[in-house]
């Protein structure tokens, strides 16, 4: 009679750690889309023309692309959760100028700041599941993960036009600062995943040499040429 060995099942990533990440992303994602349905009250509340408006909204998407890599890096030598609440807490700052931005260029230039800060988060958040999930069971935290990233793009769209229109677009730019600040707090729940640390320059150099990689850029690269029309 023959006997199987079953192996043992694997523990899932905790319930309050798949809640911060999800938190995080869907902040990210909120601020990131939120802009683009309230360019029309934008110019209108500060008498600016609507390209000239636009431009927020393009420095965000460009400084949110060059900053991931970095942020990348930053992670794989200093932690995944120390990078992500440092990212968070410097979104924090740049949210809040974008909400008391008294001019267009002062706007400008805090969201191309913020885009700078929140790009850290859903990358980040993909790699602490990467690193603290095996394969097999990774599927699960995933999917939670990226439900709770298109919530927030959902959320952005739908809500934040509404909102600018009817009370103030102000609200929309402060609460991702707001709701930053308060995950700065809670991340510190967060355990730290072990990680080996690499040098600065071989993950450039294994991406650099992988040709999937060139396609995924160049894809998002013009996903991003496109959003920024």
């Amino acid at each position: 009679m023959s006997t199987s060995i079953v192996a043992a099942p694997v523990a899932a990533l905790p319930a309050f750690a798949v809640r911060l990440l999800r938190a995080a992303g869907f902040v990210s994602n909120f601020d990131r889309f939120c802009i683009a349905p309230m360019l029309v009250v934008l110019a209108s509340r500060l008498g600016a023309p609507l390209h000239t408006v636009a431009v927020a909204a393009s420095g965000y998407y460009l400084a949110y692309g060059l900053a991931q890599p970095v942020w990348g890096v930053a992670s794989d030598r200093w932690g995944r959760v120390r990078v992500l609440r440092i990212s968070l807490a410097g979104a924090v700052p740049a949210a809040l100028a974008s909400a008391l931005a008294p001019s267009v260029p002062v706007l400008i230039g805090a969201r191309v700041v913020a885009g700078g800060f929140f790009a850290a988060a859903i990358a980040v958040c993909l790699t602490y599941v990467g690193d603290t999930v095996p394969a097999a069971v990774r599927q699960r935290p995933l999917s939670a993960l990226m439900s709770a990233f298109a919530l927030g793009t959902a959320t952005a769209t739908l809500v934040a036009g509404l909102v600018a229109h009817w009370l103030s677009w102000r609200l929309v730019f402060a609460l991702p600062g707001v709701l930053a600040a308060v995950l700065v707090v809670a991340l510190r729940r967060l355990p730290e995943p072990p990680r080996e640390r690499p040098g600065a320059v071989a993950p450039l150099r294994v991406v650099l040499c992988s040709r999937w990689q060139w396609y995924v850029m160049a894809v998002a690269l013009l996903e991003g040429a496109v959003r920024s029309q």
